[in-house]
């Protein structure tokens, strides 16, 4: 009998074999791996780029929205004289007679000093507030959390939206009839009546059964009580006339509310308007420079370009230079310094940076812009 045999074959991998494919394959998962990290950081690259170009260029567009409104009037915007109804200076609020004041920022105080000034509220306290009635209080700039060497800018003007005058006004001492009652505008603020010979601020002391402004004087209290209720010194005012709503935008920069990916807390642009309380404008603005172009030989053409502490008249201002440093709010590993410091360098600093390093993490890019004002 025949015994047939048959040859064994290997049915697994040897040893080496095994070594390998582990070696091979584990090359491959490296490579992977740092494809995904390459694209990773390229992708937090990305964005914080896109966020950083979106909130420069959204803050030079707010900023020049309130510069080129400043000083606006109407049609009376040229003519600098401004009446008022009662005593005392306008409130900052409501101050049409300047069209703007700018504070240059340094490291431990203001030129002008904005503590002298700014409508402020710190620690509960209110300075400078107009507190008439139930408005003002409360609302005002924690100017202990101004980040120190920036900028701050208050540009003054009258609303765009006017409400026409219904009828003509006998004298100018009777209530106010306008064709529109939305009023933007309550009890006890200040509002601006004009034509394109004169223009008045006066305090609202009231609406009728009508809802005609209603101007009316009395116990002089806080010197902005109406001294007199007459609206014109001379001649009255008719149906080409309107009132208007009265703005003061205040620009500064301070730590944002919310937190980034670190949980830091980064710098803002915030601003204050009017009577009400500030709000934060964008995320991720850590620096505010602005000069101001002068005239000084009334041409109306900038013979120097100065800081604000060095303008002597902001009426003789015909063009501002505003530049605002952006960066991308998170951390993406730039190696761009912060534009003022650390926190605790000793040099004022706010920016959180990384452990014994002067960089935190942050892209940084400065906007600029020259601003020709109108009015």
């Amino acid at each position: 009998m025949r015994v047939i045999r048959q040859s064994s074959r290997q049915l697994g991998f040897t040893l080496t074999e095994v070594l390998v494919g582990l070696a091979l394959s584990s090359l491959l998962m490296l490579g992977v791996v740092q494809l995904f990290v390459a694209n990773s950081r390229s992708y937090s690259l990305l964005t914080g780029q896109s966020f950083m170009q979106e909130s420069g260029r959204f803050a030079i567009s707010v900023l020049a929205r309130s510069g080129r409104m400043a000083g606006f009037k109407g049609c009376y915007s040229k003519n600098e004289e401004v009446y008022k109804t009662f005593l005392a200076a306008p409130p900052y609020e409501f101050n049409l007679t300047n069209n703007m004041i700018g504070y240059e920022g340094g490291l431990t105080a203001w030129q002008p000093n904005i503590h002298n000034v700014l409508p402020k509220t710190v620690g509960g306290i209110d300075s400078n507030i107009y507190a008439a009635g139930t408005i003002g209080p409360g609302n005002g700039i924690d100017t202990d959390k101004i980040l120190r060497g920036t900028d701050i800018v208050t540009f003054n003007y009258i609303d765009s939206k006017k409400h026409r005058l219904a009828v003509g006004m006998v004298s100018s001492d009777e209530l106010i009839e306008l064709d529109d009652t939305a009023y933007d505008f309550g009890v006890d603020y200040m509002a601006y009546i004009h034509d394109c010979e004169k223009g008045t601020i006066f305090r609202v002391t009231g609406f009728d059964a009508d809802l005609k402004i209603e101007h009316d004087g009395g116990a002089d209290a806080d010197g902005y009580t109406n001294a007199h209720t007459r609206l014109a010194e001379f001649n009255t005012y008719e149906t080409n006339a309107y009132v208007s709503a009265i703005i003061s935008d205040t620009y500064y920069i301070r730590e944002s509310n919310g937190e980034n990916k670190s949980g830091n807390k980064p710098m803002s642009l915030w601003r204050k308007r009017g009577v009400n309380k500030p709000v934060e404008i964008v995320q991720g603005i850590e620096d505010l420079q602005i000069t101001y172009g002068v005239d000084t030989d009334n041409d109306d053409i900038p013979n120097r370009y100065l800081d604000a502490n060095a303008v002597t008249n902001f009426s003789n201002v015909r063009t501002l230079r505003i530049s605002v440093t952006a960066h991308s709010v998170d951390d993406v590993d730039g190696n761009t310094t912060p534009t003022h410091g650390c926190l605790g360098d000793g040099a004022g600093g706010r920016q959180f940076c990384w452990p014994g390093e002067a960089v935190d993490g942050l892209l940084r890019r400065t906007f600029s812009l020259t601003l020709v004002l109108k009015n």
